[in-house]
């Protein structure tokens, strides 16, 4: 498992020309030349479900992942996948599932569509994997132990029976796991999860896996910096930092006004 813990995970989130307050919508140009990049720079996609702990890894392995399962990962992301051969974990929050992102915090009300049922099933014929980011999508810190084991146990078992499959993996939302939420991914049968670069933990081994977000407004040297092992990534360090501390600003409203979908 030691080999897992130095493969680089990259993540996204809208693959739009339309921009969102949290600048993790990536315009399909950027993508398809962040993907074409990966091939001619000699990287194999894998994803946590076909991964055999025991088995080689390829010389150059990337897993990319896709947090919220918004419905341009099919519109957009998807054709330049297939285009350049990749296959990709895609998160969803169950519980909005076909909704809109209600959860999140949009200035002037702007919404994004999650992925339907269908949606996914059509994904998951592609060679993509689908896994949990939970039932509501809120920070398991400021959850009870109970609301933690809905979010994680619960969300995995919703989801296996939505897409006739076993979830294997979990990504934390917001990027952050306190101790108990890792054990309770753990317990409820998930092999991986996955968190943000800040906050993965080695020591947990593979149930809190550090993440490289990609923004929207990264170059291609950018992004080869944070495919860098070890990451020489200068004064991207603090940037990626503070735009992570600034997404909490979505969890601490969602606590402030209960939101939440059971």
């Amino acid at each position: 498992m030691s080999g897992l813990l130095a493969v680089p995970i990259i993540n996204y989130h809208k693959i739009s020309e339309e921009s969102d307050i949290g600048i993790t919508s990536r315009r399909p140009v950027d993508f398809r030349n962040d993907l074409r990049w990966l091939r001619d720079n000699g990287f194999t996609s894998l994803t946590f479900e076909t991964l055999d702990p025991a088995a080689v890894l390829p010389q150059k392995p990337v897993i990319i992942t896709f947090d919220d399962g918004y419905r341009s990962v099919l519109e957009n992301a998807a054709p330049a996948l297939a285009e350049f051969g990749f296959r990709a974990v895609i998160y969803m929050p169950v519980s909005y599932i076909g909704c809109w992102n209600d959860w999140d915090v949009q200035f002037g009300g702007r919404k994004f569509k999650h992925l339907t049922r269908d949606e996914l099933l059509i994904l998951i014929s592609a060679g993509h994997e689908i896994g949990s980011h939970g039932l509501s999508h809120r920070l398991l810190r400021h959850l009870t132990a109970d609301e933690k084991q809905k979010e994680i146990g619960l969300s995995k078992v919703r989801l296996e029976d939505m897409i006739g499959r076993k979830v294997d993996s979990f990504s934390y939302p917001f990027g952050r796991a306190d101790q108990l939420s890792i054990d309770l991914v753990r317990d409820s049968g998930y092999k991986f999860a996955v968190s943000g670069l800040f906050w993965g933990r080695n020591e947990a081994g593979p149930f809190n896996l550090p993440r490289t977000n990609i923004y929207r407004m990264d170059s291609q040297s950018a992004l080869r910096k944070k495919m860098d092992r070890p990451m020489r990534r200068e004064g991207l360090i603090l940037r990626d930092f503070l735009i992570q501390k600034g997404g909490l600003a979505t969890a601490w409203y969602q606590k402030i006004m209960g939101i939440g979908r059971p």
